[in-house]
This record gives C-alpha cells, structure tokens and sequence, in this order.
C-alpha cells in the first residue's frame, strides 16, 4: 500500500476542539476500517488563512491545521476525498502520495547492509 500525507485545514470553532477531535477520528476510523494504517497525526494549530476562503456557502478566516500520514490503497483514496468533500467542517484538504515502495520513503543512505567497524583506539 502506497504512503500518503493528509494535509488539511478544518473550521476554527473556538468553543471547543470537539469538531476537530471527531473530524480526525472519522477519518482516521475510515482509513483504518479499510485495512489501512494510520503512521503520524499532527496538530499543526489555529492558523489565520493567507486569504478568507469560502466553503459550503461559508467564508472562513481562521483555520485548524493538521497533517495525517498514513497507508492506504488507491480505491480507499477515493472514499476518503469524497468524505472530506462532503464534510462541512472541512475548508480545505489535500493528499500528497509520499511514496510507494520502502525505497521512495526512506532517505537515501540512512540504512545500509553492512555494518562498518571504526575502531576508537589507535591500537587496533
């Protein structure tokens, strides 16, 4: 299954954070009922909006702000816009594919099959 990142802008509700905590949970509980794994959930914070931005009939000018990254198959995908399409708590979203083998995801370098020995001791 190929690793994606959620990036997503939620309506500010400053009475409470349970909109937000519910929002995440359904989605998280979508990816994860589909056989997916859900790898890192940030909270990014309230942010004021670069410009006021309008979503179902609303205009907003502040937003929550939080990533997702998580694995999931391409048709689940699909699933998961339509639910953030339909969401009216949702401004704005985004899913960018991170990659799709352990070699895409992994940086170059950080693992390597052979372990070198560097002795600390000039006697060795």
């Amino acid at each position: 299954m190929p690793l994606y990142e959620l990036v997503c802008i939620a309506a500010h509700n400053p009475a409470t954070n349970k909109d937000l905590y519910s929002l995440v949970h359904n989605v998280a509980s979508t990816v994860l009922r589909t056989g997916g794994v859900v790898r890192d959930i940030k909270n990014l914070g309230v942010k004021q909006l670069p410009q006021r931005m309008r979503r179902h009939q609303q205009y907003y000018t502040v937003g929550d702000h939080f990533t997702m990254t998580f694995d999931t198959s391409p048709p689940v995908l699909a699933r998961l816009n339509e639910t953030l399409r339909s969401d009216p708590g949702i401004i704005r979203w985004t899913m960018l594919k991170k990659g799709s083998t352990i070699k895409d995801i992994v940086p170059k370098g950080a693992f390597t099959s052979k372990t070198q020995y560097t002795p600390h001791d000039s006697r060795y």
